[in-house]
């Protein structure tokens, strides 16, 4: 990535994926919202700073399998795209749900060209883009580090960044367990932030955990 060169969103060269229609997501949601509502008590807090359209991209801690479906239910925008690991498109019944929610399956091992090329043809249709900041879940339940090829997309794309934080869903489904405690989830959604042209990945990493960390407790801060 070139300090001089155009934003990454500029080229409408890459074709978006297609986008699932409404019915779609309303019907994940319709399946998804009870379970979350009724057994973690799922809350959004911080819909004042959402921004009302596209493109953005949303960046999130990491620290359970609850964490996308508790997204999926109190998202707000209309074409948001989930960027999930590609393993996880194998298990039946968890595809059903990403494939309809139009997710992007990326390889979190290695280089993933056509990920990242989904990734930014996304952001050129002007749709909301949903990644895990640290790209994999955290065993500690710590904010990590943020990945880096998520940093560079983000100070290179110039489209808003929006930070939100998961607390509570580590407690309800840690890793290495198989079933979810029904313990209180929320949602927090912090002002969203712009990169300065020339921003480097390093700088845009500690950027992007510092403000997700801010919408965490004590406890799950680095």
């Amino acid at each position: 990535m070139s300090r001089r060169g155009a934003p990454l969103v500029s080229s409408p060269s890459t074709p978006a994926p297609a986008k699932r229609t409404p019915f779609t997501r309303r019907l994940v949601k319709a399946i998804l919202a009870p379970y979350m509502r009724l057994y973690h008590g799922l809350e959004f807090q911080g819909a004042e700073h959402l921004p009302p359209r596209g493109p953005a991209i949303v960046v999130l801690n990491h620290a359970s399998l609850l964490d996308v479906p508790a997204l999926m239910v109190v998202d707000p925008f209309p074409d948001t795209v989930t960027v999930v690991k590609a393993s996880m498109f194998k298990v039946p019944l968890v595809s059903w749900f990403l494939k309809q929610w139009g997710a992007i399956p990326v390889e979190r091992q290695g280089r993933d060209s056509t990920g990242v090329r989904n990734m930014l043809a996304v952001l050129r249709a002007g749709g909301v883009l949903a990644v895990a900041a640290e790209g994999t879940r955290t065993r500690s339940g710590r904010l990590q580090s943020i990945n880096p090829v998520l940093a560079r997309i983000a100070a290179g794309a110039d489209v808003p960044v929006l930070p939100v934080g998961i607390r509570g869903s580590y407690q309800a489904l840690p890793p290495g367990a198989h079933v979810p405690r029904p313990k209180k989830i929320l949602v927090r959604v912090g002002p969203a932030f712009r990169f300065e042209p020339g921003t480097d990945a390093a700088a845009a990493a500690e950027r992007i955990r510092r403000e997700i960390a801010a919408l965490l407790p004590p406890e799950m801060q680095p």
